[in-house]
């Protein structure tokens, strides 16, 4: 096909539509890389996990592999079965295949967000803490049918993605702000070698939310910049990019807290925190079986959430004897 002009009304449909496709078939096969390695080091790591967990990563696994088939068969579609005939891929939109995109994303992304919940209730002992923001998961859930559902009708966005991106970055925000106001609160009343392990898990809290935050923060301000009608420009482009990417980018998030426990049980164990009474410290290797052990008490959490160890010290200060309680640790 020769070189198009933007004049063209095919030009539009090609470079922002089909393109965005397919750099985000591109980009999520390359995610997805990085998932299989991050699952077999997982599975490779933590053999002690409880099988809940193991059925968790499992699940989180199979949804993504799902989502990069049916992000490799739209490029497909589009790209190779209809080269000679891009117009007609406008009304494929319609297919199921291009029609489930959102929902499927959007159900990875409330996965992840979930055990994030999942955490933040272990982290805070209290239940009506976490209720509000399922509400706002299953909001942006049911958001995110509706909009398939619009868009399978009338080929169209519709103002319920806007409130499915919402939902999603709403949640991300509150999630991470709730947990490090906890983690913040544990530092405080925490002995001064736990402080440091605590202000490294604030620091893993918080760079494993910004990628998939940042992500959905563009994507609605893209989403609205391009409107309903999803003009043929390239804030589009940077949409559909998106839709297919940000679901893999939350299930590499949520594999990267799991396999972090490995170093922080590393740094743990150097401090002097874990439990002299095993063969195996906390996070220690063997060198026999080459994989990974958590000792007793490393896990509160059976899903790796958060792990309170009790511990007492006697200190004297000016006010006399006083016990200090080691504070919990995420992950």
């Amino acid at each position: 096909m020769p070189a198009l002009s933007r004049s063209d009304p095919l030009f539009g449909l090609i470079y922002y539509v089909l393109g965005g496709w397919f750099i985000g078939s591109s980009f999520v096969m390359l995610l997805e890389g990085i998932l299989i390695t991050q699952v077999g080091n997982y599975y490779a790591w933590y053999t002690d996990d409880s099988l809940r967990i193991k059925i968790t990563v499992a699940g989180l696994f199979f949804l993504t592999v799902l989502k990069t088939i049916q992000s490799f068969a739209i490029t497909w579609i589009n790209s190779i079965l209809y080269m000679q005939d891009p117009a007609g891929t406008v009304a494929l939109e319609k297919d199921w295949y291009q029609v489930i995109n959102i929902p499927l994303g959007a159900l990875i992304a409330a996965y992840v967000q979930t055990y994030y919940c999942y955490r933040l209730w272990k982290l805070s002992g209290r239940w009506f803490y976490v209720a509000p923001l399922f509400t706002v998961i299953i909001l942006g859930l049911a958001s995110a049918i509706i909009t398939a559902s619009v868009i399978a009708r009338s080929g169209k966005s519709s103002n319920w993605f806007a409130a499915h991106v919402s939902c999603t970055f709403a949640t991300d925000l509150l999630i991470t702000g709730a947990s490090t106001f906890f983690l913040l609160k544990a530092r405080e009343k925490a002995l001064s070698h736990t402080r440091k392990l605590i202000s490294g898990l604030i620091k893993i809290c918080c760079q494993t939310a910004l990628p998939a935050t940042a992500a959905t923060l563009l994507e609605l301000i893209c989403s609205r910049i391009g409107g309903k009608s999803l003009k043929l420009q390239a804030t589009n482009s940077i949409v559909l990019v998106l839709l297919d990417t940000i679901p893999i980018i939350y299930a590499n998030c949520m594999l990267y807290i799991l396999n972090t426990r490995r170093s922080l049980r590393s740094a743990e164990t150097s401090a002097g925190l874990g439990n002299s009474n095993t063969n195996h410290p906390s996070g220690s290797r063997s060198r026999a079986a080459g994989q990974w052990h958590s000792a007793g008490p490393v896990e509160l959490s059976s899903l790796g959430g958060v792990q309170v160890h009790t511990q007492i010290e006697t200190a004297h200060s000016a006010y006399g004897d006083f016990d200090s309680k080691k504070g919990p640790d995420v992950l």
